[in-house]
C-alpha cells in the first residue's frame, strides 16, 4: 500500500510541476485538468461471469507536457455483487476492484470546442473477491494486487473552463497468484471536468 501512495504522490507532483510557457488557449485541455468518470464496466474473464456488470467511478488528473501530450493519473472504484449456483449450492459473490493508473495521452482539436484524445498507460490494481454460501453463511475472501496496462479514447466538449464527454477504455491485467484469474475489463461511459 505504501508503494501505491508513493506512486500516486509522485504522479501528482509530476502533473503539477509540468508547466509550459505558451498561451492557455493553444492547449486543447488546458494547462491542467481534473475529471470525474462514471462508466459501465464489464470483466471478460469467465471466472467473473456470476458477477453482474456494475458502475465504475473514477477520478483523474492530467497536466500538459507540451505539443498536445498530457501525463496523468486515474484512480477508480468498483463494487460488484452477483449470485451464482454451483453443484446445487447458492452463492453470493462480491468483487471490489480499485485500479490505480499512470497514463499518457495525446489530445487533438477536432473542431471548435471539441477535443479527441488517445492514450495508454500502466496500472497497479487491487482486487478483492468474497464468496458467501447463502444457506450456511460460510464466507471466504481473497485479495491481491495485480499489474496491468490500458489504452483508451475520450471525446470532450469544452464550455469555458469546463468540459464533458464520453470515454472508452480497455484494460488488461496479469492473472492473480491467489485469485487465479485476470481482471481484463472494458469501460464505457462519460466524464465531466474542469481545466485551469
Amino acid at each position: 500500500m505504501k508503494r501505491v501512495v508513493f506512486l500516486f504522490l509522485l504522479v501528482a507532483s509530476l502533473v503539477m510541476a509540468s508547466t509550459v510557457a505558451y498561451p492557455a488557449e493553444r492547449m486543447n485541455l488546458g494547462q491542467n485538468n481534473f475529471a470525474v468518470k462514471l462508466d459501465s464496466i464489464h470483466f471478460s474473464d469467465n471466472a467473473l461471469n456470476g458477477v453482474d456488470d456494475a458502475f465504475y467511478v473514477g477520478l483523474e488528473g492530467y497536466g500538459d507536457l507540451g505539443k498536445n501530450f498530457y501525463l496523468g493519473a486515474e484512480v477508480g472504484y468498483v463494487d460488484k455483487d452477483g449470485k451464482i449456483e454451483s453443484s446445487g449450492i447458492k452463492l453470493d459473490n462480491e468483487l471490489i476492484y480499485i485500479p490505480v493508473e499512470l497514463n499518457l495521452k495525446y489530445a487533438v482539436k477536432v473542431m471548435r470546442g471539441l477535443v479527441f484524445d488517445l492514450g495508454a498507460g500502466f496500472s497497479y490494481n487491487y482486487a478483492k473477491e468474497e464468496v458467501k454460501e447463502v444457506e450456511s453463511g460460510v464466507t471466504s475472501s481473497l485479495d491481491e494486487w495485480v499489474w496491468g496496462g490500458q489504452f483508451f479514447a475520450d471525446l470532450n466538449y469544452k464550455i469555458g473552463q469546463f468540459f464533458f464527454g464520453a470515454n472508452a477504455k480497455y484494460q488488461l491485467t496479469k492473472s492473480g497468484n491467489d485469485l487465479g484469474h485476470d481482471f481484463n475489463n472494458v469501460r464505457v461511459g462519460g466524464q465531466f471536468g474542469v481545466m485551469f
